[in-house]
């Protein structure tokens, strides 16, 4: 790729993932309905990890005519671009401001590093900003790239890590989205011990999320409602009843264009869909309702 080439792809990358920060929200539940369910979750309510990096993906080849490399850890995807001495991760579920950009050249010890702030942008105790952040590290000996979601939490008052994936160079997806078997096994796996739609405000810039634990729910999906939770953009609780509850709920509605009725509902009937196909005796871990 020529200078030029590489100026106008970086461009794309850093305007595509800034569009799907906010126009693609992270949202476990949409791929059950598509998978398990009648059909296609609607756009604008957001989508599961692997399919916002599919989606970041397909818009820059759109844009540049320059295809992703998709590596994938378990059940997350990142989408990565190989240059001669570089790479690129797009991989919007972490919420990182700025593509991650690792140059061969800033190796020490054969290990290239990178850190750029993530969201949610979140305040301190005295008032000072306290940004979330993303370490990229790639091992140029086995040209593995370890990615670390560091969150600040208010309650412990510095940067934790939250998120940690390993993505190595033989984990490539080639099937873009992978077959519909294997992606039904990863929605009903263990670790899928919730549905959630968790926005970043295109206006505000805040982060809310409303969410659904599937544990230890009642048979009925009306009272699976009284089980919801929000946070905020401190990453505070709040459950069903509370005024902040409903104050995060009009967030997360407002930032995907839909009424709050209409959200609930989606979590709902995912959970509903999530019940059907789970296999007998899924143990699922509670959710934490502490402060983070």
């Amino acid at each position: 790729m020529n200078t030029v080439g590489a100026a106008l792809l970086s461009d794309v990358q850093k305007e595509v993932l800034d569009e799907v920060l906010v126009g693609v929200p992270y949202n476990s539940a949409s791929q059950f309905h598509e998978y398990f369910g009648t059909k296609a979750a609607p756009p604008r309510f957001g989508l599961s990890c692997a399919w916002q990096s599919f989606t970041a993906g397909r818009m820059v080849m759109e844009r540049s005519g320059i295809p992703a490399e998709y590596l994938i850890d378990g059940r997350h995807v990142a989408a990565v671009y190989r240059q001669q001495d570089s790479l690129v991760i797009l991989d919007p579920y972490l919420l990182h401001g700025e593509p991650l950009r690792l140059d061969r050249g800033t190796a020490v010890d054969g290990v290239v590093r990178t850190t750029v702030d993530a969201y949610p942008y979140r305040v301190k105790a005295d008032g000072t900003p306290a940004p979330s952040r993303v370490r990229a590290t790639w091992d140029l000996g086995d040209d593995t790239i370890r990615l670390d979601y560091l969150r600040f939490s208010p309650r412990r008052g510095h940067n934790t890590a939250s998120r940690s994936f390993l993505l190595r160079p033989d984990s490539r997806i080639d099937t873009v989205p992978p077959a519909a078997d294997f992606v039904r096994r990863l929605l009903v796996h263990p670790e899928q011990h919730s549905v959630s739609i968790r926005v970043l405000h295109p206006v505000t810039r805040q982060m809310a999320e409303l969410i659904l634990p599937l544990a230890g729910r009642p048979a009925g999906v009306a009272e699976d409602g009284h089980l919801m939770l929000t946070k905020d953009n401190q990453g505070a609780v709040a459950q069903h009843g509370d005024a902040r509850f409903e104050r995060d709920l009009e967030v997360v509605a407002d930032a995907v264009s839909a009424s709050r009725d209409d959200v609930v509902a989606f979590l709902l009937e995912a959970a509903a869909i999530h019940r059907a196909a789970a296999p007998a005796g899924l143990d699922l871990a509670p959710y934490s309702l502490e402060d983070e």
